[in-house]
């Protein structure tokens, strides 16, 4: 059965949810322009009630998330300020383009888009690490209301993706001299866990499952590696593909990225930098502590 971008969030409310940020997101872009419109007001309540990534929820709960995300806005002195916790909130890319998306959808609700919401929404591209072009198809997206279809169509470019990772893990679990069944499982709970792996469980243990039986053609897991890269012409694709990989480390282990030896071979067939490592590293450490990491 196919996954809709909404279907990957939906459901009962969790802790440390991300719908909360989705929520903060929204009332940040509200709160950007120092005054709030009868038609932004309209469209939050619409999409709370309405709008399917938010299905499950109870009207208290609805009501506990509004409340939750006022609150934070408020007591961080401002939308802007509150930016830097929202994108911490939501540690997937998946969440980071729904996020954009729902705040560009309300600040264009009103027809009227101020310098100070244009502002908000760069800070929070910023720290969403949303690159410029994704940022500029978001706002037209949310323009000619088509974020929802958008969203949906990103949600198709990822699981695109997939198999990518999956081949990656499998060079990992090579490297690493892991190529059992027991790793397998490890791995496929990790993607499953990962919301932009957004794929059944049996699709990855299958997609892993053939990874690991493949045979190899013996050039090397750095070729294989530069190989892949070549088929990732985006570097937004490839900075997320090492933000998987640092996801299959331990935390603690995160700040010591430079010596870990897959993950080097990675930086340097994918080009990535130092400074976008050390960005890729704490993107990594932003899931949550329940994330299944390989042992």
């Amino acid at each position: 059965m196919e996954k809709r971008a909404r279907d990957v969030i939906a459901g009962a409310l969790r802790p440390n949810d991300p719908r909360r940020f989705l929520v903060e997101a929204m009332i940040g872009a509200m709160d950007a322009d120092g005054k709030i419109d009868e038609r932004e007001n309209a469209l939050l309540k619409k999409r709370l009630d309405e709008h399917e990534m938010f299905a499950g929820l109870s009207e208290q709960n609805s009501k506990m998330l509004l409340e939750l995300a006022a609150d934070a806005v408020k007591f961080a002195g401002g939308a802007i300020a509150r930016v830097p916790a929202i994108a911490k909130g939501l540690p997937a890319r998946l969440h980071r383009i729904t996020a954009m998306a729902m705040a560009c959808e309300i600040v264009v609700a009103d027809e009227n888009v101020a310098q100070t919401e244009l502002a908000f929404l760069e800070n929070l591209r910023l720290a969403l690490r949303l690159a410029p072009y994704e940022a500029t198809d978001i706002f037209a997206a949310a323009k000619e209301q088509r974020a929802l279809r958008y969203l949906d169509d990103r949600l198709l470019r990822l699981r695109s993706l997939v198999p990518v990772a999956v081949e990656m893990f499998t060079l990992r679990a090579s490297t690493l001299g892991k190529l059992s069944d027991d790793h397998r499982f490890e791995l496929r709970d990790l993607l499953v866990a990962i919301p932009d792996m957004a794929l059944r469980d049996h699709e990855i243990e299958g997609l892993l499952f053939q990874s690991f039986r493949r045979p190899r053609g013996g050039v090397g897991v750095e070729v294989e590696l530069s190989q892949m890269a070549q088929s990732l012409p985006d570097p937004v694709d490839r900075y997320w593909m090492v933000v998987y990989a640092l996801c299959a480390e331990q935390v603690n282990q995160l700040s010591r990225w430079r010596f870990i030896p897959f993950v080097s071979l990675l930086q340097r067939a994918f080009q990535i930098g130092d400074a976008d490592m050390e960005l890729a590293a704490t993107d990594s450490a932003g899931f949550p502590n329940s994330l299944p990491r390989p042992k």
